[in-house]
C-alpha cells in the first residue's frame, strides 16, 4: 500500500476497509491512499501492547494494579495513534454503536460459550482456578474490587488490541476477513499460554476466543467483543465473593 497521496485502482478486494477521502481545493472527493500502511501500523500496535511488559522487566517486579494501569495506557496510547497519527476515526478500530438486537444475540451467545468453556475446564481441572499458573494464583490473590478491575481491563484493552484494531489492520493489509480471524485467533490463544497454563488456554480462552472473533467478523463492533469479553471473565469475580 502506498504512501500519502498515493491512488488506488481497481475495485479493493473483498472484505477490505474503503479508503480514506479528503475533499480537493474544487470541493470534490479524492481517493486517498491509508495515511500510515497496515504494516507499519501493526508494528506500532505490537510495540504498545509490549509496553506493559517492558516496563515491568526495566524496573522488576510491579505490583499488578500498575501493570494494569500501564495496560490502559497502552491502549490510550493506540486510540491517540488511531486518531493523531493514523488521522482515521473510532469506527476504524469497530468504535460505534450496537444494535440492540447484536447486544441481545451478544449476551445470549456469551452465556451460552461460558457454559461450553467452563464445563470443559471444569471436567479437566476440576473447581477453581489452577493454581499452578501465574494467572490463577493472580486470580486467587485479588479483591473484589480488584477482579471487577481486571475483568475490565481485560475486556477492553484485549478487544481494542486483539479485535478491534488487529483484525481490522490485517483486512486493510489483505482485503481477506477470514485471514484477519484466524491471525487475531492464534495470536490471543497463543498468548495466553505462558501465563495461564495448557488447560485453560485450552479450554476457557480457546471457546471464549472463538466467539470474540466471531462477533467481529460478522459485526465489526468492538463494543460487543467487550461486553462478551466481560461476561466470560465473569468466574474471576465469583473467586473473589467466595
Amino acid at each position: 500500500m502506498g504512501g500519502l497521496g498515493a491512488r488506488r485502482v481497481g475495485r479493493p478486494q473483498a472484505g477490505a476497509r474503503p479508503p480514506d477521502r479528503v475533499q480537493g481545493r474544487a470541493g470534490g472527493e479524492v481517493k486517498t491512499a491509508v495515511r500510515v500502511p497496515p504494516l507499519a501500523a501493526l508494528a506500532a500496535g505490537v510495540a504498545l501492547w509490549h509496553l506493559p511488559t517492558v516496563v515491568d522487566r526495566l524496573l522488576g517486579g510491579l505490583d499488578f494494579g500498575v501493570i494494569l494501569a500501564l495496560r490502559w495506557l497502552a491502549a490510550a496510547l493506540l486510540l491517540g495513534f488511531v486518531l493523531a497519527v493514523e488521522r482515521r476515526p473510532p469506527s476504524s478500530v469497530g468504535l460505534r454503536a450496537p444494535r440492540g438486537r447484536d447486544v441481545l444475540i451478544t449476551v445470549g451467545l456469551s452465556v451460552l460459550t461460558l457454559v461450553i468453556a467452563y464445563s470443559l475446564y471444569g471436567l479437566l481441572a476440576g473447581a477453581g482456578p489452577d493454581q499452578q499458573t501465574q494467572s490463577g494464583q493472580i486470580i486467587t490473590s485479588l479483591s473484589v474490587v480488584g477482579s471487577v478491575h481486571l475483568i475490565l481491563n481485560a475486556a477492553v484493552v484485549e478487544e481494542l488490541f486483539y479485535r478491534g484494531f488487529l483484525m481490522e489492520r490485517v483486512i486493510d493489509l489483505t482485503g481477506r476477513p477470514w485471514l484477519a480471524a484466524l491471525v487475531s485467533y492464534a495470536l490471543f490463544v497463543g498468548g495466553h499460554l505462558p501465563g495461564s497454563g495448557g488447560i485453560t488456554t485450552l479450554t476457557v480462552v480457546a471457546v471464549g476466543s472463538l466467539l470474540f472473533v466471531g462477533l467481529y467478523w460478522a459485526r465489526r463492533n468492538l463494543l460487543l467483543c467487550v461486553g462478551a469479553h466481560a461476561v466470560l471473565d465473569l468466574p474471576i469475580l465469583a473467586v473473589a465473593l467466595t
